[in-house]
């Protein structure tokens, strides 16, 4: 039987803070709010990704929620604007945001007016020393060889970048939407690389994707090497 009950969470509120006044309480109360709002979303959000990859519509899954396609598609199609408002920003660590910069600075510099997942693996794998990278190699794929079958796969750099900004792809903002996803099932404190790295393999098709399943690398195998 589901086990979270009122009485679990007003637990949690009191736990540590039995003493505290009652606004502190009020306060904490509101954060846990928070994050269990965040954790159902999320838990509904990788159950509708489960019943698309089954071959379940729009339609049906909109109907099983109750809602109308467009509201499905709206509340589960990542946007920039949804990601924004997702704080994905605000939980990204250091390490991440160097590899989304890198990644566009890599789709530039192949002259490309998108940022597809293809440049968010370079982007990752930019830096041997980062742990997504480390684990990536660990697995058998490291950066020189993810390098050289992107680049069998989209082309190489070029002598002048593009200097436009470089919108990310529909299936990028999905991967990123993922790896907020693994980061929030891995009970994280912030979004890594190697949350994005299990998110490019999640998102089912891409280039990373492909690239990364061609190497041998499952979301098993990979996400059983970063908690070693």
């Amino acid at each position: 039987m589901f086990s979270v009950t009122l009485n679990v969470l007003i637990d949690e509120v009191r736990s540590g803070f039995e003493d505290a006044p009652a606004l502190d309480q009020l306060t904490r109360a509101v954060d846990i709010s928070g994050q269990v709002a965040e954790l159902g979303e999320n838990l509904v959000g990788f159950y509708v990704d489960e019943a698309r990859r089954s071959g379940a519509t729009w339609s049906e899954t909109s109907e099983r929620l109750g809602v109308s396609r467009q509201a499905v598609q709206k509340r589960f199609i990542p946007s920039a604007e949804s990601k924004d408002r997702s704080g994905f920003w605000d939980r990204a660590s250091i390490e991440l945001r160097g590899a989304i910069e890198a990644a566009r600075r890599q789709a530039q510099a192949r002259r490309k007016t998108y940022l597809g997942t293809e440049h968010l693996l370079l982007g990752i794998i930019e830096h041997p020393q980062d742990h997504a990278s480390r684990v990536l190699a660990a697995c058998g794929a490291n950066p020189v060889t993810l390098r050289g079958a992107i680049d069998g796969r989209v082309g190489t750099v070029t002598d002048e970048s593009l200097p436009d900004e470089t919108p990310f792809t529909q299936l990028a903002l999905t991967s990123l939407q993922r790896a907020l996803r693994e980061a929030l099932r891995a009970n994280a404190s912030s979004i890594d690389t190697i949350h994005l790295a299990l998110g490019l393999i999640t998102v089912g098709e891409g280039v990373a994707h492909d690239v990364l399943v061609t190497l041998g690398i499952s979301y098993e195998r990979l996400r059983t090497a970063a908690e070693g």
